[in-house]
């Protein structure tokens, strides 16, 4: 199965998504990525065309402080790029099953073993709500990516793996 946030439908996968063993992914939605940057593009370049104008009516002091607009918005820019390809990935292998995923960059893979594995749903204040897995003693946060419907969703099928 894969969760899409945008939708927050879970849909079927393709015959080239299917796998032998159960998975469920979950990505941030992609669907702006152009648009975002077509933003900040517009973005530098109506500060570029204001700095110059002043610059050309004697104000060039404003030169430097457009640059500095541009790299804040240049480091913005490559900040939400960084966390766009955010994925998490739980799949069964065998007695086990893994929870693999990437967060700003950042790999994480944990494996637990399906027939001892415990799945909770926490409301934290602000009534967000969070899901856990763990076994023995460790925990890992799943499903960061998700609203708080598909959360539940969520912890119904990660629940159906764990019993298959």
């Amino acid at each position: 199965m894969i969760i899409d946030e945008s939708s927050l439908v879970v849909r079927n996968p393709t015959e080239q998504e299917t796998l032998s063993v159960p998975q469920i992914l979950m990505r941030r939605p992609d669907g702006a990525r152009s648009s975002v940057a077509t933003v900040f593009i517009l973005l530098g370049a109506v500060t570029v065309a204001i700095a110059v104008g002043f610059a050309m009516q004697g104000a060039w002091l404003v030169l430097p402080f457009a640059s500095l607009e541009c790299v804040a918005l240049g480091v913005a820019y490559w900040l939400l790029k960084r966390q766009s390809d955010d994925y998490e990935l739980i799949r069964v292998h065998g007695d086990q099953i893994v929870f693999e995923s990437s967060v700003s960059g950042t790999y994480q893979k944990s494996t637990f073993n399906r027939y001892w594995l415990q799945v909770s749903l926490e409301q934290t204040s602000g009534n967000y709500l969070k899901i856990f897995v763990g076994s023995h003693g460790q925990r890992k946060e799943v499903g960061r990516l998700l609203s708080g419907a598909a959360k539940r969703d969520l912890v119904n099928q990660i629940q159906m793996m764990v019993s298959r």
